[in-house]
């Protein structure tokens, strides 16, 4: 079973030298090649993590296609207990805003927040939204706080249990003063129209660390 996994995996090391006919055909070795992303067999996992690492600038933009079954199997590496293996999904990730359109990924990104429950996975992918955010509202400011604002919303209450920089309401609070510093006084009327109650912590949360 050990070799057959890493068959599979090894299939996107192949596709290095055979880049356009992967872009072709990325969905199906998408399908092939995603399961071993989050093997249980950390040998696996660990080098098929290295190959796509390797992969991310042969297969550019044909990405966005595959970029949500990837992140599925992705994400969950964030919580493993091995070092390496969260560096290179950590990796991974950071490697698609270079090559993956930049308002898809914070859309992608922002699903993850509202489907994911994990301590450990949350702030990581807060911090990479909070990367991201001035130069994609740049571009796509009504996507961007379409798509950011009912994060803050739904995570006011960490902004009242801040204790120390990495605690999940440190991830949050960066995330609303980057999207004020967008918005400006246009932050709180939204949060207003979404949820009145949370108007008050926010404001607070911006007015000491802004």
């Amino acid at each position: 079973q050990w070799y057959q996994r890493r068959v599979r995996a090894e299939l996107l090391d192949l596709c290095v030298k055979q880049t356009a006919d992967v872009r072709q055909c990325i969905v199906r070795v998408s399908d092939a090649f995603t399961p071993r992303l989050k093997d249980p067999n950390s040998k696996v996992n660990l080098y098929a993590l290295q190959c796509l690492l390797r992969m991310l600038p042969h297969l550019e933009t044909s990405l966005d296609h595959v970029l949500t079954p990837l992140t599925e199997q992705l994400v969950p590496n964030l919580a493993s207990q091995r070092a390496n293996i969260v560096t290179l999904t950590s990796q991974i990730l950071d490697g698609f805003r270079v090559h993956v359109d930049n308002p898809q990924l914070v859309c992608e990104y922002c699903r993850i927040i509202k489907s994911q429950n994990n301590p450990r996975i949350k702030p990581i992918i807060l911090d990479k939204i909070s990367d991201m955010i001035r130069d994609v509202h740049e571009v796509r400011p009504k996507l961007v706080e379409q798509m950011t604002v009912p994060i803050i919303v739904d995570h006011s209450e960490c902004l009242v249990q801040t204790n120390g920089v990495n605690s999940l309401g440190s991830y949050v609070g960066r995330l609303a003063c980057l999207l004020y510093q967008c918005m400006g006084n246009r932050l709180l009327t939204e949060i207003n129209r979404l949820k009145p109650s949370t108007v008050g912590t926010i404001r607070e949360y911006l007015v000491a660390n802004t």
